[in-house]
């Protein structure tokens, strides 16, 4: 194919900001001068996209804004991000959830001032940056406010957000909506007790119902409390509820339960050690599809006394149902002076799997090693962490096998600016890659994110060629060493990470030449990037 065949095919040049970059320099979401953009949350979108979401300072209170990343890391939307919501806002921010439901759109549900109160509100953002419900429908409560709301998407396509009143006691409300923005029948429906009931998560099930699991104080809400769950139906009927666990968790703690893909969740969560209930342990639960659990309280991933566990933010990770599920967790010394990393494996029944004593990844040391992710692979997981403090933060990742033990090449940088960070979230692997999201205080308070393809060299990377190579003469031209079966395209990405040209290519034997028209770009590297038969391929060009 030759020029003249492109070039009648372009459009102007369409500018997009970001692409994956390496651990050294990251991928900027949001990234202004004189911007706070704090509180990120991540969800997988479709074709391998990332939806992040934040929220950003605007004038005396903040708007809620959104960007979704290509499986390349380059940015779909808008450079400053969609504008989701601009409703009025509290002075503080609150816990809010993103979801993607059953046909890729993204869910975020928030609070605002809307009414004139802090109450509940959700928007649904399509993945072309469209917003079906406007800046967001608004949920209120019933004689209270609303906190902390959850997403949860259903099997049959609905969305069911859940979150805590301020009700005394506060009891738990939950509402589902369709796609379209309307109320299924029942309205909004509350979970209530004589203690006070709040921080729901919502676990869908096959038959479009779904468990919400929430934690139930008798006293304050700094008081312990123990973690319960009721059974929804298709319509939002509840069953009883049942205990999750007998064991307390404190007033500020958040569980976060994962799906056993068998119409029950897995938890892991920190409570107090069973030898000294001084210390904090991590243990973890199942919750059956029937209401039944591995036992009253729990298996602890380790057994003693001379360490304290946290989960940090790391939730357990499923491999499978022969190889079990895997927590990664921090250990520290009795002080919290030194912290370091562990692992256990688990067998679905609640067996441990890696001794009583677990198996150390990372010994305790000043850097304050800590998980912000668990994802899966096949073999094992890979632990996301952070390890630092005081503004010195950085990233980096480690694949562990089934056993416990750290598989070459060792630790993967993600990030290795050091940096203030918070708020690091996780998107699990998918086709290979997973996709890490935080607010960096590198240059004030921005966005960032990294990839991390996990393949048979066990790094991060471009995605690797197939020979094919860029030639240069009088054009700059794409040498193809394997045949392109079907249609396809090119991307010219320049060192800032906008697509300066993008280019359809359409089946193309083995040995074609294809020009690149490249002569009205300023001089510089730039990444080619080929898509095609379901690859993508990076090579570097020259102008």
């Amino acid at each position: 194919m030759r020029a003249a065949t492109l070039l009648s095919l372009l459009s102007t040049p369409v500018l997009l900001s970001a692409q994956w970059n390496s651990p050294a320099v990251n991928t900027p979401v949001r990234v202004a001068s004189g911007v706070e953009a704090v509180t990120p949350l991540s969800a997988a979108g479709p074709d391998g996209s990332t939806y992040i979401c934040w929220f950003e300072q605007a004038g005396a209170g903040y708007v809620l804004r959104m960007q979704r990343l290509d499986a390349d890391g380059v940015a779909l939307w808008d450079q400053q991000g969609l504008l989701v919501s601009a409703q009025p806002q509290n002075s503080a921010l609150f816990r809010y959830d993103l979801g993607t439901d059953l046909y890729g759109n993204a869910v975020v549900a928030f609070q605002d001032e809307r009414t004139g109160t802090l109450d509940i509100a959700a928007a649904l953002v399509t993945p072309d940056g469209d917003l079906p419900w406007g800046d967001g429908i608004s949920l209120p409560t019933t004689d209270g406010t609303g906190l902390a709301p959850v997403v949860g998407a259903l099997a049959d396509g609905r969305i069911r957000i859940a979150w805590t009143t301020d009700r005394s006691p506060s009891t738990v409300a939950y509402r589902t909506l369709f796609t379209d923005g309307t109320a299924s029948p029942e309205g909004t429906q509350e979970i209530s007790s004589t203690g006070n009931c709040g921080r729901p998560k919502v676990i869908p099930t096959d038959d479009a119902g779904c468990w919400i699991q929430y934690v139930e104080q008798t006293g304050n809400f700094l008081s312990p409390g123990t973690m319960k769950a009721v059974r929804l139906d298709e319509s939002g009927t509840a069953s009883a509820p049942v205990t999750v666990s007998d064991r307390t968790i404190s007033g500020f703690y958040f569980p976060q339960p994962v799906s056993d893909g068998r119409n029950g969740f897995y938890l892991a969560f920190n409570t107090g050690n069973a030898g000294n209930a001084s210390l904090t342990d991590v243990v973890v639960q199942r919750l059956r599809g029937d209401g039944s659990t591995w036992s009253a309280g729990g298996t602890a991933v380790e057994v003693g006394t001379t360490t304290q566990r946290y989960t940090m933010t790391a939730a357990p990770a499923l491999v499978n149902d022969d190889d079990g599920l895997m927590m990664a967790y921090r250990r520290t010394d009795l002080n919290q002076n030194t912290g370091g990393i562990a692992v256990q494996r688990f067998d679905t029944a609640g067996t441990r799997q890696l001794g009583n004593a677990a198996v150390e990844v990372l010994p305790l040391s000043a850097a304050l090693h800590g998980p912000f992710g668990n994802a899966a692979l096949s073999d094992g997981i890979v632990c996301f962490q952070q390890q630092g403090g005081f503004g010195a933060y950085t990233l980096s990742a480690l694949r562990l096998a089934l056993d416990g033990s750290v598989m070459a090449p060792g630790e993967l940088g993600v990030c290795s600016v050091s940096s203030g960070k918070d708020d690091a979230t996780l998107v699990p692997f998918r086709d290979g890659q997973a996709v890490a999201v935080w607010m960096d205080e590198r240059n004030g308070s921005g966005i960032f994110a990294q990839n991390l393809l996990i393949d048979t060299s066990l790094g991060i990377a471009e995605h690797a060629a197939s020979g094919n190579r860029i030639l240069y003469g009088a054009t700059t031209e794409l040498l193809l060493a394997q045949a392109l079966h079907e249609r396809g395209i090119i991307r010219v990405i320049d060192a800032q990470g906008r697509v300066t040209l993008t280019l359809p290519v359409g089946p193309s034997p083995e040995g074609a030449r294809i020009e690149l028209p490249m002569n009205g770009l300023s001089g510089g590297i730039y990444s080619v990037v080929l898509e095609h038969d379901g690859k993508r391929e990076v090579l570097r060009a020259a102008r």
